[in-house]
């Protein structure tokens, strides 16, 4: 009989009819049984008659219950499904007449309300759609062979029902939810429910230890104060994307001898995850004998360093860890961060040498850990590496992270009491990717992730999946939390946002005159980046070209004044002094060994992500310093000297530079209009004259020539300047006000064709500021006094009131 013959049979089996005969026959029996020992009469035919009923209902239990499709999708020619449809879909399809109560039984299934609640969508919005069963299960086939699936599940049959009504109902659609990304809901959904597809055997399992293992392979007291039991933990791991290093673990502490491993990944990468494999398989005995049923215990270096006086206590207490270990026989020893063993502590004691005669016995097997730049630093160059198998644990694509943090992800809901949404797993892959600097990936998102479902399961302003109770975590709570930490805008510009975007021009302008090519294309720039038309992985880069006091630098204030919250958030760095070799040092840091001296570019975009990087005087700095911003302006990375590598694609990055002033101000006199032909010679002249390569004049965004201010702009510059003094004039409740004339001698006599504006704030400060600094000090004026400058007949400035 084919499967759908059994499945119409258990139906049949178990509907209430037969469950009432069921009942009523074993019943029967037993009155029967008693009541032929009562009149000592012979039993064999209740007993027969039992017996008869327990096979069937094992045969019934272990056979039609458990039937499973023998015909896969991608095999079945003929194109009729049920014969590669899942048992309990097929159970549905039977046991209803109308669509109605198909649809309504498949949203009744574990599996439908997982794949809803991971979508965010409330069961109460599915439609309901004519359209025929079968339909249905074409599509759902369609959909099995495009994800490489067996049989036709629930799951799939869904995912079918929603893809073939969408262009009525419009439910994908009103939810932001594209089909691609439904499909990888569907994956999910398969992985947490493979039972429907693959069943799982009937197997006995010997777990844990065996009675005397203590006898048999020794105790470990001593071991017990410096360790803590990494055996299972009642949580199975994932190893989606950790497959081969996983093999190459066992495979290494498998081997007689050097049966030492050593885990290099960044922080993040799941070292971790794979011990935790192994002492899960070895609890189950999944593994071969010699691994199974193995302790793995993690050495914690802070008790073993703890009260420790000098090198000879830490040794004696190693010598004792060892002489248990290698005596007990069934123990792994897992070390994290296994430079803190080999001078990186801040005992800055090495003990790989007294470790190395054990580890070369094979007596002692142990699992180490350590980032690639503390490989690097502590055991490249050590004799210990000798004794270790070297396993790579890179960073995961993103593709195979999200596979990695969809596994984790029913941990983070357990934890929090919280539903996570499809939305939210997929933003925090790419927000940890992006912004998170001190971890990678999956491990960065996880993090992230989790924070996020704490804070959604404390807030009282959560979102609930339809009636439930249970809150769930939506993008936007993922896009909230990357924001609280890095202080970086993300997600959708917020209405204030909006408004500040759009008048981004006339904001700054309040500040800057003129210049009107430099502030339109910065304003174009931040717009595109916080619309989402720009996804580059690099920073957004300007270079200012022109004379000196045009503007250049003050543009980038004022934008970092305005967008970006404040001047205190530019990071200012003077080129000139990075003119020699050393330069490199200071902007990345010391190296291990050498200092502790902070990166003065990459500690700081480290810490602030988000900032304004304004690079004055950029054609100063050493060639070799330019060409780390060749990396920065293509890669929006760069690495540090401790291997650190900082991300710059949130930063605004503005280099100035004087170069090429005087072959501007030429061809202006000569007539020469600010056009792409005159830009075209300016960066030609540049090139020749090897001031700036090409390939790093390319890399910037866009490069714009500021052109010298007239009498015009330095009037308005004027009034800027002198309005910043009423300001904060008015802060100390004193009224001030300026004559015309004032602004017309300040730019007469402070202006300066070689210098632009520059030398008139030094002019304001020298007459201006000092005139009102000395009469606040000898109580000329006062709280409440209204006064003005002006100028007298003798061309001198004087304060009346």
């Amino acid at each position: 009989m084919n499967i759908e013959g059994l499945v119409k049979l258990k139906i049949f089996y178990t509907s209430a009819l037969m469950r009432s005969v069921r009942t009523l026959i074993f019943v029967f029996v037993i009155l029967l049984f008693f009541n032929q020992l009562n009149h000592k009469l012979s039993v064999s035919l209740p007993l027969f008659v039992f017996v008869w009923f327990v096979i069937s209902e094992l045969f019934f239990r272990f056979h039609v219950y458990l039937v499973q499709p023998t015909l896969t999708v991608a095999k079945n020619e003929k194109g009729k499904w049920t014969l590669s449809t899942s048992r309990d879909l097929l159970q549905i399809i039977f046991s209803t007449i109308v669509l109605a109560k198909f649809v309504h039984k498949l949203l009744r299934t574990s599996q439908a309300f997982f794949i809803l609640e991971k979508s965010a969508i409330p069961v109460e919005e599915i439609k309901l759609v004519e359209i025929k069963v079968d339909q249905v299960l074409a599509k759902a086939a369609e959909i099995v062979e495009q994800i490489n699936g067996k049989y036709i599940t629930t799951m799939d049959a869904l995912v079918a029902y929603l893809l073939l009504t969408e262009d009525q109902t419009k439910t994908l659609f009103n939810h932001e939810i594209k089909p691609e990304e439904l499909l990888q809901i569907l994956l999910w959904a398969r992985y947490k429910f493979k039972s429907e597809e693959y069943p799982q055997p009937i197997r006995m399992n010997f777990t844990g230890e065996g009675i005397g293992e203590g006898i048999v392979n020794g105790w470990t007291p001593e071991t017990k104060n410096y360790t803590q039991d990494f055996s299972y933990r009642g949580i199975a791991p994932s190893l989606v994307g950790r497959d081969d290093q996983y093999r190459a673990l066992l495979e290494a502490l498998s081997k007689g001898d050097n049966n030492n491993v050593l885990l290099v990944g960044e922080d993040g990468v799941g070292k971790e995850n794979l011990v935790a494999q192994l002492a899960n398989d070895s609890y189950y005995s999944n593994l071969s004998g010699f691994l199974n049923h193995k302790k793995i215990l993690q050495l914690m270096v802070g008790p073993l360093i703890a009260g420790a006086e000098n090198r000879s206590d830490l040794e004696l207490r190693l010598e004792s860890i060892v002489a248990e270990v290698s005596h007990a026989r069934n123990v792994i020893l897992y070390i994290p961060e296994f430079e803190n063993l080999m001078g990186a502590s801040s005992y800055a004691i090495d003990l790989s040498g007294a470790l190395l005669p054990y580890l070369q016995t094979g007596f002692l097997p142990i699992i180490a850990s350590m980032s690639p730049g503390n490989y690097k630093t502590y055991m490249q160059q050590n004799p210990l590496h000798e004794v270790f198998t070297l396993i790579n644990v890179p960073e995961p694509n993103k593709d195979v992270a999200i596979q990695m943090l969809i596994a984790k992800t029913e941990d983070i809901e357990n934890k929090n009491g919280v539903y996570l949404s499809y939305h939210a797993v997929l933003t925090a892959i790419n927000l940890a990717d992006r912004y998170e600097q001190d971890a990678v990936l999956p491990g960065s998102a996880v993090n992230l992730l989790n924070d996020a479902a704490n804070s959604v399961a404390i807030s009282p302003k959560s979102h609930y999946l339809s009636k439930s109770k249970q809150k769930v975590v939506l993008a936007s709570d993922v896009e909230a939390q990357i924001s609280l930490k890095t202080q970086v805008n993300v997600g959708a510009p917020t209405k204030e946002e909006k408004d500040l975007l759009l008048h981004l021009e006339d904001k700054i302008h309040e500040k800057v005159i003129d210049q009107t090519q430099a502030i339109s294309a910065i304003a174009e720039a931040l717009r595109r980046l916080r619309s989402g038309l720009t996804t580059q992985n690099r920073p957004i880069s300007f270079l200012f070209l022109g004379p000196t006091g045009v503007g250049k630098s003050e543009t980038a204030k004022a934008l970092a004044s305005v967008y970006f919250g404040g001047e205190q958030n530019m990071i200012r760095l003077d080129m000139s002094e990075y003119s020699d070799i050393d330069g490199e040092r200071r902007l990345l840091g010391s190296a291990p060994g050498e200092g502790n001296e902070r990166g003065e570019l990459t500690d700081k975009i480290h810490d602030h992500p988000f900032s304004l990087v304004l690079l004055d005087e950029f054609e100063k700095a050493h060639p070799k310093i330019l060409d780390l911003f060749l990396q920065v302006l293509e890669d929006g990375r760069l690495t540090d000297n401790k291997g650190r590598t900082v991300t710059f694609v949130n930063s605004i990055i503005i280099a100035t530079s004087n170069a090429g002033a005087e072959f501007v101000r030429e061809n202006l006199v000569a007539g020469q209009k600010i056009d792409k032909v005159f830009q075209q010679k300016l960066l030609e002249y540049l090139q020749q004259n090897q001031i700036f390569r090409p390939e790093l004049l390319n890399r910037f965004d866009d490069v714009i020539t500021f052109s010298p201010l007239g009498p015009a702009e330095l009037t308005q510059i004027v009034k800027l300047i002198l309005n910043d003094i009423i300001q904060q004039m008015a802060t100390l409740d004193i009224g001030l006000s300026f004559n015309e004339k004032v602004i017309d001698k300040i730019v007469k006599e402070g202006a300066d064709l070689e210098f632009g504006a520059r030398p008139m704030r030094r002019y304001i400060q020298d007459n201006i500021e000092d005139l009102l600094a000395k009469a606040k000090l000898q109580d000329q004026i006062n709280r409440g006094d209204k006064i003005v400058i002006s100028v007298d007949a003798n061309g001198q400035l004087i304060l009346t009131k």
